[in-house]
């Protein structure tokens, strides 16, 4: 309700102000500019304490333009000047204009955390467009004028900078799921306050140098839209984070993203060739802006196929349920570590293969589920990898068996070392499936020489598990040589 009573009056106020006349125009500017204040202050308090950030930058910037609204009224509305130039009013609105994009950028981070890459690419986009429109349009009308540099500089700044959070903003907005009004509403509101700057310097008079009257509009509507934002239910979500667009950069992308990142230069090259003043500022400040944008575009593209090249590596050698090395992995290593032997020591074995199997596996499995067998894998798996060195290798070779390597100048000791923890480890029960369950392992050792291949070394130490598998009962160790 009170959201609904807000919007009416202050776009009545708005709708008022053409018709009033030239003097009273004040009043209606004002009561639309001062209601906003209150009307984020609510959507702060409204916000949970991690979420304010961006309505707390948001209230300092109106707060500021307040005070350059009455500066500017103060200094210039007496002599029937609509504008703020050459006033203190404009520093004021300077810092108001940072602090407000400043509380957008906020949202746009924090609603497009997990789409980095598509905010980047619709910054980029927006600035070179804001950049063309800016040395196209703007930039003849401003000279023609003869606005000052100072007055051009900050309007050039004010236009890449909205036009890139504008851009950022409503990639946030077109991509959730959930379109959450309060977004909606602030990019609108963005939008209106570009609106009124291009508006304004389009309607500068050459002769005077005021702006046309009506220009105030689009403000004003900035500010209504800005207020309905933080009184409209959906404020307090506007930092949640939005979904995760799949960050395609296809070729049709990147060759859009190419023409706007190169579209700034160009058009700067273009008016030397066509014999028109070079803008400087353009080539400078908007190269400043896009080229840090692209090099963290680049950057994020490299590092995401760096952890999709090592997510797939990763699963080609590890098993998905235990976190341990596989098979493939397994052998792999065992080949490297028998090639390495051969060449330095071709007369000592140094390496040693502990296949192990669980006994009593089978029914825990089968009276549990296989959840609960899930469980008690994943907790031997990371019990056997307590029981070895740093450098040893412990890997699930399939089912319910487990492959240890241990590589050592005396891996006969190594092994009694290991084989000692491992028996300390099954005298401990487990529980898994809300039941404490005791099982057992067979453990099969067979140790390298220089003749023997992988799959003969792997076979010895299958061969000597089974053997004492024969040996054992369940909750203790058997061991067997080969």
């Amino acid at each position: 309700m009170l959201l609904r009573w807000y919007a009416v009056l202050s776009f009545a106020l708005v709708a008022a102000y053409p018709v009033l006349s030239y003097d009273a125009r004040a009043i209606p500017f004002l009561l639309v500019t001062l209601a906003a204040v209150p009307a984020v202050l609510a959507g702060v308090r409204r916000s949970r304490v991690g979420a304010r950030q961006p309505w707390w930058l948001l209230l300092a910037g109106l707060v500021v333009f307040q005070a350059g609204n009455l500066t500017w009224l103060w200094a210039v509305y007496g002599q029937h000047r609509l504008s703020g130039d050459g006033t203190a009013a404009d520093l004021l609105f300077s810092v108001a204009n940072l602090l407000m994009l400043a509380g957008a950028m906020v949202v746009v981070v924090r609603r497009g955390r997990r789409d980095i890459g598509g905010v980047i690419d619709s910054a980029i986009a927006a600035l070179a467009l804001g950049g063309l429109l800016w040395d196209t349009v703007l930039l003849p009308q401003l000279t023609e004028a003869g606005a000052p540099m100072a007055r051009q500089g900050a309007l050039f700044v004010n236009v890449l900078v909205m036009a890139g959070s504008l851009g950022a903003l409503l990639r946030v907005s077109l991509v959730a799921a959930e379109r959450l009004p309060a977004v909606w509403m602030l990019a609108g509101g963005l939008g209106a306050g570009l609106f009124g700057n291009l508006a304004a310097a389009m309607t500068i008079d050459s002769a005077t140098g005021v702006r046309a009257d009506w220009t105030n509009m689009p403000f004003m509507v900035g500010y209504v839209l800005l207020g309905c934002a933080a009184l409209h239910s959906s404020a307090p979500r506007i930092t949640e984070p939005g979904p995760q667009p799949r960050d395609d950069l296809s070729i049709a992308r990147l060759t859009f993203l190419g023409i706007m990142t190169a579209l700034i230069p160009l058009v700067g090259g273009g008016r030397v060739i066509f014999g028109l003043p070079t803008d400087g500022l353009l080539i400078a400040v908007g190269s400043a802006f896009v080229i840090p944008l692209v090099m963290i575009r680049v950057a994020r593209v490299a590092g995401q196929r760096r952890r999709a090249e090592s997510a797939l590596l990763r699963m080609a050698t590890h098993d998905a349920l235990t976190g341990l090395p596989n098979r493939a992995a397994c052998l792999d290593r065992l080949e490297t570590d028998l090639t390495t032997l051969r060449a330095a020591h071709p007369a000592t074995p140094g390496l040693a293969v502990l296949f192990t199997d669980l006994d009593g596996f089978k029914p825990v499995n089968d009276r549990l589920g296989h959840a609960a067998g899930d469980q008690l894998l994943i907790e031997v798996a990371a019990r056997l990898r307590g029981c070895v060195r740093e450098q040893d290798l412990v890997s699930r070779f399939g089912g319910d068996e487990f492959v240890v390597v241990c590589r050592d100048d005396d891996p006969r000791a190594a092994v009694e070392a290991i084989c000692a923890r491992i028996r300390e480890m099954v005298e401990r029960p487990l529980t898994v499936g809300g039941e404490t369950v005791r099982i057992g392992l067979s453990v099969g050792v067979a140790f390298a020489d220089p003749a023997v291949t992988t799959d003969d070394l792997v076979g010895r130490a299958d061969l000597a598990m089974y053997a004492a598998k024969q040996t054992k009962s369940i909750g203790t160790l058997s061991l067997a040589l080969a």
